[in-house]
């Protein structure tokens, strides 16, 4: 196997893994919590998914209208392997199983975007501090 593709693979592949430990995870929750979900509520997580990206979205971009411009971001490896924005989901999921009716489905889809997101940004920061160690 050759060690730079694998080490290119895994950088362009990092944050769809990460993602989908997030996603599937908390799904999984709160479907062992709840059981076997309505057509209406796995539309309300898949709405509280997309409300929760939205609304990072336009917290960063400040404008959903402009342009975005695609940066060559450099990340610290450690910060790839999502030990904190892939679990945040899974665990919030399980406390937001408690809620009543849809706002169960609404609130972990809000908490599985925003969670692993900003999850994202808390170990890439750790990451960095650990660099300059």
């Amino acid at each position: 196997m050759n060690r730079r593709f694998l080490k290119d693979t895994l950088a362009r592949e990092s944050r769809a893994y990460g993602f989908t430990i997030a996603f599937w995870g908390s799904g999984a929750m709160i479907l062992n919590q709840l059981g076997v979900p309505t057509a209406l509520e796995i539309i309300t997580f898949g709405i509280g998914s997309v409300l929760g990206f939205g609304l990072l979205t336009l917290y960063v971009y400040r404008d959903a209208l402009n342009p975005v411009k695609d940066e060559d971001v450099k990340i610290v490896a450690l910060s790839m392997i999502h030990y904190i924005a892939a679990v945040i989901p899974i665990v919030g999921a399980y406390f937001l199983a408690s809620l009543p009716g849809l706002w169960a489905y609404l609130t972990t889809g809000m908490l599985t975007s925003i969670g692993y997101n900003l999850g994202m940004v808390i170990e890439e920061r750790l990451a960095e501090k650990l660099v300059e160690l």
